[in-house]
């Protein structure tokens, strides 16, 4: 054996025998028989056929192995460092004598003590390497160009039948994967026909657990078709839903009952999806069914705790919103009318009589409500909302004004006998608003409209009221002038303005309070107690204060610059603001580069005392940077004399009220000269608010008061006129 061999290869008679074998044999076996041909044609020792992959590079794993007469056991091996190494990087390898000896690292080389080598990559059509197709012998041997021609078509043969394997393999382990999931799901998966009755063609085991049928009883509708599981009840739902999705090319997602093997029913939620022939047509579903029973009947048990009031057994905020969007979105013609009850002086139950008391109370009046729902056929639902608030919602006719009072009446009819908490008997009574469906496009907005009704009446102290148009008009004009605001804030379009602050021993103007103003484009000059009060309900006091220090001291700095001598200057400070937990280093922040010993921040005696040890740490550090401290409208709060000892202030301004009364009320002339007594005693300044005439003036200029402000001495005015009128250039 050796070369003379090898040279007398019949390359006709070999490419003869490969075409056998590849019509007698596929994939794995024709592999296993070429190596065993290779090798009879070849006089070949030693025939492999390895395969690699791309998520391991550097390891070759043997298909098929013919060494010494016999097929070998599989192995996987190292490549770095071997021959095989050579064929996938140079396309092919060729040694003659001395391959063990070229690579001594190579234990499987070394284990066969092959003395010759040849191998060439096995490629796939678009030139991938799958693997290599390698010849050893024991011997050295001299490889003719015949023998290389003949092993590039061996290597062609293997690596498209080792394409097909793994194909095989690759859709073996999907199906396997298949299998293994649908039958490890917890519910049912499925294909069907797109028919009346669903017909299974495809069902996992789940289906037992699920509806108490074999899969086979349900495939091809052997002993019962999916469609006759589905409740009738639900079977127009799933067909239409099912439908609807289809249409539009998506997922259907259902929840309906079935009816099982048992004769029980149970909650199932499935997801599946049409499957479209080559035309077009969705012949087939496919998707899963799971068994939410359970969970249907914990979600039904959550409702009801969610939907529920516990004290009284009525639906809650949340029930009723539930039931008027139910009814907003399935039954748009009929209207309603919701009915708000709020009962009055409900607090003074639970100060007097304890808060048992008041669920008594409350317990009281539901049941008094049911019963009266008992008597009108309109009543759709009773709710109860908050504390002492309760809804009634009403089908509504063609008179609606007088329905809404005819209904409230009825209502207070309910109540007519008083009461019994305890030894006690008490009177309700009510308050009664409300709105009407079709002016609200929401079941939310439904409820707004009847509590901004509430509101009304309790602000002016009515007994009925109605979310009509001219509430709706009040309501949009103060939502717009709300909007205005925001914006104007947003875009820094409010002004300060300064009313001097005025020393009463010489009529000198010592300084100033900064006051801010709003004039809008379309609303004009608005009041400061709208603009303000809007700021509170909206949040934004803080941004409003903010905007204000800024303002104030970039004007300092101009007049500065303009060579002004600037003036003390108070600046409103909100309870929110010192809330806030960078409040001194912001205010640093926005005063840099002035003498903070200008800036006084004035707070209220009643937001000073919201948080009184908050205030004790925040004015203490204030202080220790050089900011005065003012408390304002003092006298209106409820502070008391040890807080004001600890408090680092410097100044009490004394409420403008008392001011304009100090003539002709004397108590308010003696609370003045009591505060004015007190602060001295505390080293206090004192600064009287609101002095409209020379008498008021002169009284407190007598009572020891050491400077004023008001309309006697100037109105606000803008930074520029009031540079004009009171700063001296130095």
């Amino acid at each position: 054996m050796g070369v003379e061999a090898i040279k007398q290869v019949d390359i006709d008679k070999a490419f003869h025998l490969f075409a056998a074998n590849l019509r007698e044999a596929r994939e794995l076996e024709f592999i296993e028989n070429l190596t065993k041909l290779l090798s009879r044609l070849l006089g070949a020792d030693h025939v492999m056929v390895s395969e690699i992959f791309e998520d391991a590079p550097d390891t070759a794993h043997v298909v098929a192995f013919y060494s010494n007469g016999e097929l070998q056991q599989p192995v996987s091996y190292n490549l770095v460092g071997s021959p095989c190494e050579k064929v996938l990087s140079a396309d092919s390898c060729v040694f003659n004598e001395g391959v063990c000896e070229s690579f001594p690292h190579d234990e499987m080389l070394q284990e066969l003590g092959a003395a010759s080598y040849i191998g060439v990559p096995m490629l796939t059509a678009d030139q991938n390497k799958l693997g290599l197709l390698a010849v050893l012998n024991d011997t050295p041997t001299d490889y003719s160009s015949t023998v290389f021609e003949l092993l590039q078509v061996a290597a062609a043969q293997a690596a498209a039948e080792l394409a097909q394997l793994r194909i095989t393999r690759n859709l073996q382990e999907s199906q396997r994967r298949l299998e293994t999931l649908m039958n490890s799901l917890p519910g049912m998966a499925y294909r069907c026909k797109n028919d009346e009755l669903w017909s299974m063609e495809i069902v996992s085991r789940g289906a037992l657990d699920l509806t108490g049928y074999q899969p086979q009883d349900l495939i091809n509708n052997s002993r019962i078709a999916w469609g006759e599981l589905i409740h009738p009840e639900d079977r127009e739902l799933v067909q239409q839903g099912g439908d609807d999705a289809t249409k539009r090319g998506q997922y259907f997602r259902l929840a309906y009952r079935i009816i099982c093997a048992d004769e029980s029913i149970r909650w199932v939620w499935e997801q599946g999806k049409g499957i479209a022939n080559d035309q077009g047509e969705v012949t087939h579903f496919e998707g899963f069914i799971l068994d939410v029973t359970e969970q249907h009947q914990h979600q039904e048990h959550i409702a009801e705790i969610a939907f529920r009031d516990e004290l009284t057994g009525l639906a809650n905020r949340a029930g009723l919103l539930d039931f008027l969007e139910s009814q907003y979105e399935q039954n748009g013609e009929q209207d309603y009318l919701l009915v708000l009850l709020d009962v009055r002086y409900f607090r003074s139950i639970n100060e007097r009589f304890g808060l048992h008391a008041g669920d008594r109370l409350l317990s009281i009046v539901a049941e008094r409500l049911r019963d009266g729902a008992r008597d009108f056929q309109d009543i759709v639902m009773l709710a109860r909302i908050t504390g002492d608030e309760f809804v009634v919602v009403v089908k509504t006719n063609a008179l609606k004004a007088e329905q809404f009072m005819t209904v409230a009446n009825n209502l207070k009819s309910c109540f007519e006998d008083s009461i019994l908490l305890g030894e006690h008997k008490w009177d309700v009574e009510l308050r009664i608003s409300g709105a009407f469906s079709y002016n609200a496009d929401s079941a939310a907005e439904l409820l707004q409209q009847a509590s901004i009704a509430m509101h009304e009446a309790k602000q002016h102290e009515l007994l009925y009221c109605i979310f009509d148009e001219g509430l709706e008009r009040k309501v949009s004009a103060e939502r717009h002038r709300t909007e205005r605001f925001l914006k104007a804030l947003r875009e820094d379009k409010l002004s300060i303005y300064l009313q001097p602050l005025i020393c009463l021993s010489d009529n000198q103007c010592v300084g100033a309070e900064v006051l801010c103003r709003w004039f809008d484009d379309e609303l004009g000059a608005v009041s400061p107690d709208v603009f303000i009060d809007i700021a509170r309900k909206q949040g934004v006091l803080p941004e409003l204060g903010s905007q204000v220090l800024t303002k104030t001291c970039e004007q300092l700095r101009r007049w500065q610059y303009d060579g002004f001598e600037l003036p003390y200057v108070s600046v409103n400070v909100g309870a929110q603001q010192f809330a806030a937990p960078d409040v001194v280093d912001d205010f640093l922040s926005t005063c840099a580069g002035l003498d903070t010993q200008l800036i006084t921040l004035e707070i209220t005696e009643s937001d000073l005392m919201l948080d009184p040890q908050l205030a004790l740490t925040v004015t203490g550090r204030l202080r220790d940077h050089g900011f005065r401290l003012a408390i304002d409208d003092f006298g209106t709060g409820y502070s008391s004399l040890a807080y004001l000892q600890q408090f680092s202030v410097d100044i009490l301004k004394i409420d403008m009220s008392f001011v304009h009364e100090m003539l002709r009320d004397a108590s308010s002339k003696t609370l003045i000269n009591t505060i004015i007594a007190m602060a001295r005693s505390l080293d206090l300044v004192t600064i009287a608010e609101g002095v409209e005439t020379e008498q008021q003036a002169q009284a407190l200029k007598q009572l020891g008061c050491e400077y004023g402000q008001g309309y006697y001495f100037a109105h606000p005015m803008s930074p520029e006129d009031f540079a004009k009128t009171w700063l001296q250039q130095q």
